[in-house]
């Protein structure tokens, strides 16, 4: 589904018209011509990557790794499958039903992911504070403190004085 595209890209912070789907047939070549030229011309306006979205290219990558990440869970997969399956049996496939279940079904699984990896990633780096994973992330300490308190519960990561470090392997 593309919309689901969309909005992992809309999430990671990069701009929903980097993405496009459309559909020409082998007869059609005048119309994949244009819709290829019209895309270029989008990206080409919209400059390269990170700069209109105001994003550093460490940032960049560190979202798009979370989304790679995120794309291949068992947990991610199953989801989509059963939200394509709810699509079809309620034969609803306007763009304003497939983008509200999106938004009521996938949204919140995505948001949780694309965080926990970011800040998993991070911390792989080293010790690291509340507000250094709440600048690179661009989340909010409500968001922030739950992914820290279960991947501790779960003895990855451990708090430090200020700071918050992968937990010692014994």
């Amino acid at each position: 589904m593309a919309e689901v595209s969309r909005r992992i890209l809309e999430l990671v912070g990069l701009k929903v018209e980097r993405f496009r789907i459309d559909w020409a047939s082998a007869a059609e070549a005048p119309l994949f011509v244009k819709i290829v030229t019209d895309f270029t011309e989008t990206i080409k306006k919209l400059g390269p990557l990170g700069e209109p979205e105001g994003l550093d290219m460490e940032t960049i990558k560190l979202r798009l790794a979370a989304a790679r990440q995120l794309t291949a869970k068992s947990r991610f997969r199953a989801a989509y499958g059963n939200l394509a399956r709810e699509l079809k049996k309620a034969g609803d496939y306007s763009p304003e039903g497939i983008s509200r279940r999106v938004e009521e079904k996938l949204v919140p699984l995505i948001k949780k992911e694309l965080l926990e990896a970011e800040v998993k990633a991070l911390l792989g780096k080293g010790p690291v504070s509340i507000e250094t994973l709440l600048q690179k992330t661009g989340a909010t300490q409500e968001d922030i403190v739950p992914i820290l308190e279960a991947l501790s519960k779960r003895g990855q990561v451990e708090k430090q004085g200020e700071v918050w470090q992968p937990k010692a392997k014994e």
